[in-house]
Order: C-alpha cells, then sequence, then structure tokens
C-alpha cells in the first residue's frame, strides 16, 4: 500500500465527494458521446419492436428468449422519450452510470476509498461497460440489479436490518426477471453464505426462507418459458472440452480487460491482466476479512455455472457474463493496488492503454460499427424511384426493417425458394417493377445458401449496385429489354465460348449505366473459378469504366458449369458523370483472379485476350 503513497497523498488533498463527481461526469461523458452514432442492429431492433407491442404481449411468455423486465421498462421509458435511438439507448447510459457509483461504494466497504476510487475509474473507462451501455438491450441494467443485490446482501451481514434483505430480495427478483444468467449470481450468493458459516439458526432460517420467497415468485415464469427456451438449444457441444473453457472463460475475461472492439492480436495483450487479477484472488482468498469471499464468488461462481450450462444449452455470449464486470475489476483493482510501485503504474497504465485503444475503434473505427442497416436503408431512400421494388431475405431483419423503412416503396417477404408461392410472385414482381432492391441480411448460408434469389435476378435484370454494410448487402437491379446478336470464334482458352450477347444503349436509371446481356457455353469441366471483366475503353484504348465479377453475380462461378452447360448473364458497366461524350468501345474476357493471367481468344489471324461487344456513344 504505501507504494502508491503519491496517489494516496493527491487523493487526500482533494474531497472524496469530488472525485466521485469527477468520475462520474466523465462516465456519463463517454457513454453518452455517439450515442446515436451507430445504427440499431438486430437485437436492439427486436427490443424497440417487442417492446412496442400492447403490454399484455410484452409480459407474455413464450414469445421472447429473455424475461418480460427489460421489455417492460422499455416500454414505458418509449411511451415518455419516443423510439429515437438516442432516446432509447439512453435508458442504459442512466443505468451504467449508476453501476460506476455502486461500484466504488462497495469497493470502499471492503478495502476502502481507495480500491473504491481505483474500480469505480476502471468500470469508467471500461470499454466492455461503454459499449453495452449504448445498447438497447438489457446488459447494464441486469448488472446494476446484481451490484446492488450483492450491496444489500453485504450490508444485511453487518446490520442485521431486515430493510437490506427486503432490498437484497427485490434486486435479485429484478435480475432474474431481467437475465437468466443472474441465476448464477444468486447461486454464487448461497455458495459464499455456504463457506462462510457466519450465521446463527435464526439467520439461517431468514435467508432460506428468502431463497423460497425468490423460487416461489420466479418458478411460475421459468415453468411457462421453459419449453419455448429448450426449442432454442438446437444446437449442443458434445462434451465439456477445452474449447468451452476458451469460450466461456478466456474470451470472457479478456473481453472484460479489453472489451470487443480490437483486433485479435491486441485481444490477447488482455491476458497481462491475468497476473493482477490472480493476485487480487489470491489477496482476498487469504486476508480474514469474510465479506471478501463474496467477491470471490460473484466471479468465479457465474463463470462456472455459464460453462457447464453451455454444455446443455450453448446461449454463451461474454455479454450474457456482464453481470459479474464489477467482481471482475475490484479483484484486479485489488491486485493492482498491493503490487510493487513500478507493478502498480504498468498495470494502470496498461489497463488504461488498451481500453483506450478499444474505445477509439468503437467510436471511430468503421470496421466496429454495431449496425449499418440504418445506412442502408438512407441509400436506397434517397435514391428510390417510383417502380422500386425491395425483396427482403431472412425474416431475422423484419424489425430493423420496420425501424428504418417507411412505406413509400413497396416491398416483399421472400419465401422459400422452391415454394409454388415464390413462382407467382417472382411472376408478379417482374411484371410490375422496373428496379428492384435485393437486401441480403445476415449469412445467406442459413436462408438460400445456393443464391438461388440472387442467380434469378442476374438472370432477369441488369446488376446496377451492390453496397456491403454492417447487418448484409444491397444490391440493384434494372429491367432492359436488348436485342441478342449472334456471334462466332469467341473462344477462351477452349473452355468458354460467348455464343451470344447484346449492348443496349446508355440507360439514365439511377446510375447512368450501359445494358449488357450474354450467352456463355461451357466446352470443358472448368477447375478454376475465373473472373468476367467488361471494360469501356476509348480510341486511344483508355479504360473509362470496368465490371469485373464471376457469373450471376458471383452466384455461379465457372467451377460448377457443366460440361456443354449454358450460362445467361447480365450486366451492368457504369458511366460516371466524369466520362466525355464520344464513341467507346466496350470489350470483354476473362482471368484468374490468383494469376492475374488473362485467358486466350484465337481467331485466324492473332491471338487475343478479349473481344470487342462493339461500340456505343455516350452523349
Amino acid at each position: 500500500m504505501t507504494n502508491i503513497n503519491s496517489f494516496y497523498r493527491l487523493f487526500k488533498k482533494i474531497n472524496l465527494n469530488t472525485w466521485m463527481v469527477v468520475v462520474l461526469l466523465f462516465s456519463f461523458g463517454l457513454r453518452i458521446y455517439g450515442l446515436d452514432y451507430h445504427d440499431l442492429w438486430g437485437d436492439e431492433a427486436f427490443s424497440v419492436s417487442f417492446s412496442k407491442q400492447n403490454l399484455a404481449l410484452v409480459l407474455s411468455p413464450g414469445l421472447e428468449t429473455h424475461p418480460p423486465l427489460y421489455h417492460l421498462l422499455l416500454h414505458i421509458w418509449i411511451r415518455l422519450t419516443g423510439d429515437t435511438i438516442f432516446a432509447m439507448r439512453y435508458l442504459s447510459v442512466l443505468s451504467s452510470v449508476s453501476l460506476v457509483a455502486i461500484t466504488f461504494t462497495i469497493g470502499k466497504r471492503l478495502s476502502g476509498s481507495i480500491l473504491g476510487l481505483i474500480a469505480s475509474i476502471m468500470i469508467c473507462i471500461s470499454s466492455f461497460s461503454v459499449y453495452y451501455s449504448q445498447e438497447v438491450r438489457m446488459y447494464t441494467l441486469v448488472v446494476f440489479f446484481c451490484t446492488v443485490a450483492l450491496y444489500a446482501d453485504l450490508k444485511w451481514e453487518v446490520s442485521g436490518h431486515k430493510k437490506w434483505l427486503y432490498m437484497f430480495i427485490v434486486m435479485m427478483l429484478f435480475a432474474l426477471f431481467t437475465h437468466y444468467y443472474s441465476l448464477f449470481v444468486l447461486i454464487a450468493h448461497n455458495v459464499y453464505k455456504f463457506h462462510t458459516r457466519k450465521y446463527n439458526r435464526h439467520d439461517w432460517g431468514i435467508w432460506i426462507n428468502s431463497q423460497i420467497v425468490l423460487m416461489v415468485l420466479c418458478l411460475p415464469w421459468i415453468l411457462a418459458q421453459s419449453d419455448f427456451v429448450a426449442s432454442k438449444a438446437i444446437i449442443r457441444w458434445n462434451q465439456l472440452s477445452l474449447v468451452g473453457v476458451n469460450n466461456v472463460w478466456f474470451d470472457t475475461l479478456m473481453s472484460f480487460g479489453i472489451g470487443n472492439t480490437v483486433s485479435t492480436s491486441e485481444q490477447w495483450l488482455g491476458l497481462l491482466l491475468f497476473l493482477p487479477l490472480s493476485m487480487g484472488i489470491r489477496f482476498n482468498s487469504q486476508n480474514k476479512s469474510y465479506q471478501r469471499f463474496a467477491i470471490l464468488y460473484w466471479l468465479l461462481v457465474p463463470l462456472l455455472c455459464a460453462f457447464f450450462a453451455a454444455s446443455v444449452m450453448p446461449f454463451y455470449y461474454s455479454r450474457y457474463l456482464i453481470l459479474i464486470l464489477p467482481a471482475y475489476l475490484l479483484l484486479v483493482g485489488q491486485g493492482i493496488r498491493f503490487g510493487s510501485k513500478l507493478f502498480v503504474w504498468s498495470f494502470s497504465i496498461l489497463f488504461l492503454a488498451l481500453n483506450l485503444i478499444s474505445l477509439n475503434n468503437y467510436f471511430f473505427g468503421k470496421q466496429y460499427a454495431k449496425g449499418g442497416y440504418g445506412q442502408l436503408m438512407n441509400y436506397i431512400h434517397n435514391n428510390y424511384q417510383s417502380s422500386d421494388a425491395i425483396l427482403l431475405q431472412n425474416g431475422a431483419q423484419d424489425a430493423l426493417y420496420k425501424y428504418y423503412s417507411n412505406s413509400v416503396i413497396k416491398s416483399y417477404n421472400m419465401p422459400p425458394w422452391n415454394s409454388a408461392e415464390m413462382t407467382l410472385l417472382l411472376d408478379q414482381i417482374k411484371s410490375d417493377h422496373h428496379r428492384l432492391w435485393l437486401i441480403m441480411y445476415g449469412d445467406p448460408a442459413g436462408y438460400d445458401p445456393d443464391h438461388m434469389l440472387e442467380n434469378w435476378l442476374h438472370q432477369v435484370a441488369y446488376h446496377s449496385y451492390h453496397g456491403d454494410y454492417v447487418d448484409g448487402s444491397l444490391d440493384l437491379f434494372v429491367q432492359a429489354d436488348l436485342d441478342i446478336d449472334e456471334i462466332s470464334d469467341s473462344i477462351f482458352d477452349d473452355v468458354i465460348k460467348l455464343n451470344k450477347f447484346g449492348v443496349g444503349k446508355v440507360v439514365d436509371d439511377f446510375y447512368r449505366s450501359i445494358p449488357i446481356s450474354l450467352e456463355w457455353t461451357a466446352l470443358a469441366n472448368i477447375d478454376d473459378n475465373y473472373t468476367m471483366f467488361v471494360h469501356l475503353i476509348d480510341e486511344n484504348d483508355v479504360l473509362w469504366s470496368q465490371v469485373d465479377s464471376q457469373p450471376l453475380g458471383g452466384t455461379w462461378p465457372t467451377s460448377k458449369w457443366i460440361n456443354g452447360g449454358t450460362v445467361y448473364d447480365k450486366v451492368a458497366l457504369t458511366v460516371k458523370n466524369d466520362v466525355p461524350s464520344g464513341l467507346y468501345r466496350v470489350v470483354i474476357g476473362w482471368y484468374n483472379l490468383y494469376t492475374m493471367e488473362r485467358l486466350s481468344v484465337k481467331d485466324v489471324n492473332s491471338v487475343k485476350d478479349q473481344v470487342e461487344l462493339g461500340v456505343v456513344r455516350i452523349p
């Protein structure tokens, strides 16, 4: 302790209340900064959509995996504040800032003001805490309830006043009705009681009765919800393994130390914090103050419970264990506090640096954005035409689409590809709409592994735009009628033959583009996936525009072509506004993406590596 005398002298000069005001204001500033910068992601959108229903549905079992308290509160909150992203996330901000205060109080109670202040500063700048304080989800609320419950339990042990026991029961009940993992914290409380064995028979009776009350109040909901939750557990681990240890323990503790918004190499630096953590665990386990065991069990018991539970029902994400984050930081803080002077400063700077890196990535790194569905929809809203339609694959995006869409553009929720309904719907869409927007949400492997809808769109319309977003991708297809011309002697390396093609006039649909229709034949089974290029070049062979893609937008690569089979493709060659007016040639060819070597085209006079499709006039 004497090794941090300089800090302690500074601490003594400044009033404790002043310190906490500064920490709380900084915590609030970090959590309010850029609160609506990130779009809603899928789970947030679901929370919003679910909470907007009438209260009877919000409180009904079998409709949502998690318990109902958070959605009940969000329902009321939206009624009071509106449904802007800022307003809805503000509820999580309030509970997260309150968590900083209660963490200080617990730390002060266990080891004095220094630990309380260290722990509060650590949770203040914790990237993991800030990240989830800016979500329309229940995670900061449940950790707040669990932390207040611990404080109430410790106060009841010392004072014996039943008001603290009542507070513990209420806070624990709130936590259990907010997230199921709160049960692991309740188990930790009971393990702690059994280990310390401090109580007389009368106090044990009171404690057991409090647990019975909690179970009686929670049991009806658990029974009503059990079948629904069990139905979600479709993937099960075969056995408890090192994989489970890594997922539940190491990944969680590394996330606690450095956050989620870091690269893999940076994330492993979080393992360095295991040293002060182990020192904090050792100090608490050897200390005569029995209440410090409460922090140990608050951390270790839920980790063990989550590991064993995941083997049966693997609903595991590190955010589920956020309810033990204060315990982790209190133990790390203790480990740092009681080390040597070099140790104190080294690990304090390390924790600060790692979390500042993570926070910087979170606030300013586009690759760490939570969601991009709002940007996707804004792009559509800024560029739509009256004849447009939006095709939605994957029902998991329904809540997001409902939040970000407007009623101006017609949308279709696409049924499974092989259904009779799909055939009729596609015919209707093709006849009623000139331009088609396709939103691919999440991983297509789960709902269209063969990209059948994309394949169909590439055959009936011209691909005019592609954009990748955090939540998925957006593509625009434009229909156009073209005449097909015959072409001969266009064989690429004796494996691909261009049978027919058509080149249209410049179309001013959203982007100026040249529609091109192609018909190919495979002359052999092809092992490689070749990339097709279409170039727009002037009389001096200067390249002005190009399209590089595998056939049908990558949905039908050449390795899938069958000898003798015919492949139809449509592409749109974009003509930017800076292209001068005049005559331009359209040429086409193939190349190996890995070697960049082009396939040759043979004719009677020479060997070429491209075929001219025609000349177009750019107005």
